[in-house]
């Protein structure tokens, strides 16, 4: 017998204990960061985007009076884009501050929910790494974003231009964190704690989202939606809904597997159906990859 193993191992569960509860307050931040994200970054679209919708007066002077039914294709040029804005620039209303309130929240995001995944500590350090350069880069834009819409003219953070090839490599980063959570959680399915691989599905949905979000995603899926000489009207809005997919993801997380499927609601359960489905091909496609040909698929010569 050993002296103080139940000492030890009481320390052990402790550990765990505490571990979950820092998962759980971590993940309750995050989902209130998003909600926050997705409002913020909704009210800036629809600061620009409303007379696309419902009509009524431009939120900028100088468009031609004689022309309401083309204000909305006015309102599409990149002049009036408050996402990193530079010269020439036309600020609208508060749009750019609330843009950059809205990012700013999701840089946060991403890194507290990287911090959150329990798994062989080398995946774990291969996400939080990810989850930080994502999260640097929302949070160099963001904050560009609302400095900008303070001063009321472009400014350009020091970080901006450096940061600037992230934003082509963080979408496939993020596909390959999502594949790996899917694929882990499939491994691991039997694994019954917060915060560990049998949250792989929900955390698979949330890096798929956060691929959405993206600025070079969202612009070509929301050109296709609603095509566009230059921004498309459903720009924020469709990055705004994929924050809120991620939102519902996360907040799954904490709730127990046999109460998921009653609160749920059936658009989101299609989504995620999809999402998996997605990833799912993707993950087959690698693994095909990896093994090589099926040989019952080859012939002799």
């Amino acid at each position: 017998m050993v002296t103080g193993a139940p000492s030890l191992t009481r320390r052990a569960a402790g550990a765990r204990a505490l571990a979950d509860v820092v998962i759980v307050v971590l993940r309750v931040v995050a989902v209130l960061l998003l909600v926050v994200s997705a409002v913020a970054g909704s009210q800036a679209a629809w600061s620009r985007w409303a007379v696309c919708f419902v009509g009524g007066d431009p939120p900028v002077d100088g468009l031609p009076a004689d022309r309401a039914a083309d204000w909305c294709l006015y309102l599409q040029d990149h002049l009036y884009d408050y996402t990193l804005p530079s010269d020439p620039w036309v600020p609208i209303a508060d749009a750019a501050q609330r843009e950059g309130v809205s990012l700013l929240a999701l840089g946060a995001v991403v890194v507290l929910v990287s911090l959150t995944v329990v798994d062989r500590w080398y995946i774990w350090l291969l996400t939080v790494a990810a989850g930080g350069a994502l999260g640097t880069m929302w949070v160099v834009t963001g904050l560009s974003t609302l400095l900008s819409g303070q001063a009321g003219e472009p400014v350009e953070a020091d970080l901006t231009v450096p940061l600037a090839p992230l934003i082509w490599l963080m979408p496939w980063v993020t596909i390959g964190l999502a594949v790996l959570a899917r694929r882990r959680g499939e491994a691991d399915a039997a694994v019954r704690k917060p915060g560990t691989a049998r949250d792989g599905r929900q955390l698979a949905v949330f890096w798929a989202a956060m691929t959405a979000t993206q600025p070079f995603p969202e612009y070509f899926i929301t050109l296709m939606m609603w095509p566009s000489h230059d921004s498309s009207p459903l720009e924020g809005f469709f990055r705004c809904t994929a924050v809120t997919v991620a939102a519902a993801a996360v907040a799954l997380t904490l709730i127990s597997p046999e109460g998921r499927s009653r609160l749920l609601p059936p658009p989101l359960r299609w989504v995620g159906r999809v999402t998996m489905r997605g990833l799912a091909t993707v993950s087959d496609r690698l693994r095909r990859a990896d093994t090589g040909p099926d040989p019952s698929m080859t012939k002799p010569w």
